[in-house]
């Protein structure tokens, strides 16, 4: 898993960042020791603090903390937003449960998530596949995603963003769009598969397509999910702009939208956010395989207990989540 500079160099113990909730306002010396960069702080000569900080601080703490990217030069004169931006890298730095591959600004951020799509293994367990595909046939649901929960991001929920799609080419591009309009969360690539009823007026099914003995047809495909956890609230409200412009098709020959835009783009957040429509997930669980069923809120629960009682499910969980309109 890629990390910021500092977590490359943190070794022995830590300040617990509880010690520090006392304090209204995080100082930069607090943020250096808390995370046990204090020796490296220590080495900042005058000359290389001063070409850190501008001229606008002594400091050396400041300083490490500008090279580091954590802070600017301005934020030193704004102690609120110093401290915010404190408190949330040393917090995040702190938290060893997340996985990801990187961030959006990484060099070679797409060469890993082309990589993580090439070694994709999706759903082996042949059982909870055939047990997933017979919740379509027995009518339960009419399609669900489904991925292993090693590859879960566990990324804040306030600042997160699932997308999910199919084309690689499509994800390559939308990394790139990203970076070139300064967006620069961090990035976990999701393989996953997915299964939706085939109709028999969309022509001959393709090798994808699994027929059950009553004639009905699934198409079960290999996609992916990818999570984005933003910097900001205001940046993570901006995503739907950037995907409005470039990434969702309105006409069928439009033009300036990059590979493979759908006309129903798919993202959902899972806290409330302005302009997106309110559904469920059902969250299926199935050894360490989980399948998302999305629904409307009203009928999650039915949904729910009518799946549980199934051989071979060992949990399901209804989950509140917030979609981009297009796909609601």
């Amino acid at each position: 898993m890629t990390r910021h500079i500092a977590a490359a160099i943190l070794a022995g113990s830590f300040v617990s960042i509880g010690t520090l909730a006392a304090a209204q306002q995080m100082t930069a010396q607090e943020a250096v020791d808390s995370l046990n960069l204090s020796e490296l702080a220590a080495t900042y000569s005058d000359e290389k603090v001063a070409s850190a900080t501008g001229g606008e601080s002594t400091a050396q703490a400041d300083a490490l903390l500008i090279d580091m990217g954590v802070l600017a030069p301005d934020d030193l004169d704004d102690p609120e937003a110093l401290a915010a931006k404190l408190d949330r890298f040393v917090a995040d730095q702190q938290d060893r449960s997340e996985n990801y591959i990187g961030n959006v600004s990484d060099r070679n951020i797409v060469e890993r998530v082309m990589k993580a799509w090439d070694d994709a293994t999706v759903i082996q367990d042949d059982d909870a596949l055939a047990l997933l595909n017979g919740l379509i046939a027995d009518g339960y649901t009419t399609g669900y995603n489904v991925f292993d929960t090693a590859d879960s991001s566990n990324f804040d929920p306030d600042l997160m963003l699932r997308y999910g799609h199919s084309s690689i080419g499509h994800a390559a591009q939308l990394l790139y769009l990203m970076k070139s309009e300064d967006f620069d969360p961090k990035v976990q690539f999701i393989p996953k598969s997915s299964a939706f009823i085939f109709l028999p007026e969309w022509g001959e099914p393709p090798s994808s397509v699994v027929t059950f003995d009553d004639g009905l047809m699934v198409n079960v495909m290999v996609e992916y999910n990818i999570d984005f956890e933003f910097q900001t609230a205001e940046r993570k409200q901006a995503f739907m702009d950037l995907i409005d412009t470039y990434a969702k098709r309105d006409e069928e020959d439009e033009t300036g939208l990059i590979l493979d835009a759908w006309w129903q783009p798919f993202y959902r957040s899972y806290v409330p956010m302005d302009r997106y429509e309110s559904l469920s997930e059902n969250r299926v669980t199935i050894g360490t395989y989980q399948a998302d069923l999305v629904t409307l809120p009203e009928d999650a629960a039915a949904m729910a207990d009518q799946i549980r009682p199934v051989d071979g499910i060992e949990a399901v969980d209804s989950v509140d989540i917030w979609v981009n309109p297009a796909f609601f």
